[in-house]
């Protein structure tokens, strides 16, 4: 495929970075010290420029483009390029990052014919309800091409009759991975299951559900109760999202002025502190050690991280850190805290996921970034339809094959229909070799 991104800042970098594994990139952008890092990181075609410039595409190397991505920092560049770009170009198809979520009960999408736009934000904070919908769970992903959920629980001392991994494989939940003293691996069937493993299971979500409420029962089975430390924009939104299901929610904020504005924005239905003390006593005042979550949303990843090490301490279960910086993915991670990635890297995914193409590979890292899971589904007047498969040559992974709602492990041989998902789930240290085998294709 021939791709354009306009914009090199992260989303354009993480974009660039997967797509041109196996696809031809040109990225557009005005400054060239970010065109310069991604040029000499990736095989891309760097132009520099205006996007919304029609000069700016005189030089480009290839005039049809399946795809024009626009993912700048600002909504007006980005709606502007799509259209300055397919009075140059011919253009298949359009998607476009946007703050603004007032664009969605705009017609100005369907104006410029944009095939798909993604609001950052909105995924976040989807990403959060997740959490309420699964207290039980660690975490949980969800997929553009499926309804099946990557979800991971914590087993936890006093669980009874734990059994080995083959006992936690069938056609509706499948055990894809175990980390173990903080080490990540995919586990064979006869590998036993024990006190304090973090399993991650992939499957649909009713039967792992139940696999939760049996290997982590003494968490709550509902969250009544949640503190959102922050109160920008985003942790507005979040606020909002969990009221609306009926939760009590408290915010805890320093800027008097975002303290106002959050208080305003929500209409009163949630209790915003301002609060400059960082002695901790906001717990006792507000009776905060009660709560079933606590939420670190602010725009600083070390804050994030302290506020959730002191919730813990005073002793809230769950704490959930946005992750800003994907620096410290691990980290947090390790510290036992619930990530949930911040807008960028939501950004990211969810314009893979909604490019739907069989030449399109989803890639997801969970368990700190130890994990790697691969995804592709075969749409129709794919060349694969028909075909046999053969395995990776690699140890140490998961294959799995969706066929209408069904799931089996991915055999030797298998002849892939219109509309199958292969997933792969195997540590990062083979994950050149997986990638290179799923393109392969």
């Amino acid at each position: 495929m021939n791709i354009v991104i306009a914009g090199a800042g992260t989303v354009g970098y993480s974009l660039a970075q997967t797509l041109s594994f196996k696809h031809n990139v040109a990225v557009i952008d005005q400054e060239g010290k970010k065109l310069e890092k991604i040029a000499e990181a990736l095989d891309i075609y760097p132009l520099k420029g205006d996007a919304e410039d029609p000069g700016a595409y005189r030089n480009l190397p290839f005039e049809k483009i399946d795809l024009f991505v626009a993912v700048t920092d600002s909504d007006e560049v980005n709606l502007l390029s799509t259209l300055v770009a397919e009075d140059c170009l011919q253009i298949a198809r359009k998607i476009v990052r946007l703050k603004n979520e007032n664009f969605l009960h705009s017609h100005v999408i369907e104006k410029l014919q944009i095939d798909h736009t993604v609001f950052p934000d909105l995924s976040t904070v989807n990403k959060i309800k997740e959490l309420f919908r699964f207290p039980r769970a660690n975490n949980v992903k969800s997929f553009h091409q499926t309804s099946h959920k990557l979800i991971s629980v914590r087993v936890e001392a006093g669980a009874e009759h734990l059994g080995r991994v083959e006992d936690y494989r069938d056609a509706s939940h499948y055990l894809v991975g175990i980390e173990r003293n903080k080490h990540f691996f995919v586990p064979n069937d006869t590998e036993p299951i024990r006190e304090g493993d973090l399993l991650y299971f992939f499957g649909q979500s009713d039967t792992v559900r139940e696999v939760m409420d049996r290997l982590a029962h003494s968490l709550p089975d509902t969250i009544r109760k949640t503190v959102i430390f922050g109160t920008d924009t985003l942790a507005r939104k979040i606020a909002k999202a969990i009221v609306q299901k009926g939760i009590e929610v408290k915010m805890i904020g320093r800027d008097a002025k975002q303290c106002r504005k959050a208080s305003e924005a929500l209409g009163g239905k949630v209790r915003v502190v301002h609060n400059l003390d960082t002695s901790g006593k906001i717990y006792e005042t507000e009776g905060l050690q009660h709560v079933d979550m606590a939420i670190a949303a602010s725009k600083s990843d070390t804050d994030n991280i302290v506020t959730c090490i002191e919730a813990s301490e005073q002793g809230i279960v769950k704490t959930v850190a946005i992750n800003n910086d994907k620096s410290y993915y691990d980290l947090m991670h390790k510290m036992g805290i619930v990530v949930v990635r911040g807008s960028k890297a939501g950004a990211h995914y969810a314009i893979l996921e909604n490019i739907a193409s069989s030449s399109i590979i989803t890639q997801r890292r969970f368990c700190g970034g130890r994990g790697i899971l691969f995804m592709r589904k075969i749409y129709p007047g794919s060349t694969l339809i028909g075909r046999r498969i053969r395995l990776p040559k690699a140890e140490d992974f998961v294959a799995l094959l969706l066929r209408e709602s069904k799931m089996a492990p991915l055999q030797e041989q298998s002849i892939l229909q219109e509309g199958d998902i292969i997933v792969l789930f195997a540590p990062t240290t083979t994950e050149d070799r997986l990638q290179q085998w799923i393109y392969a294709l």
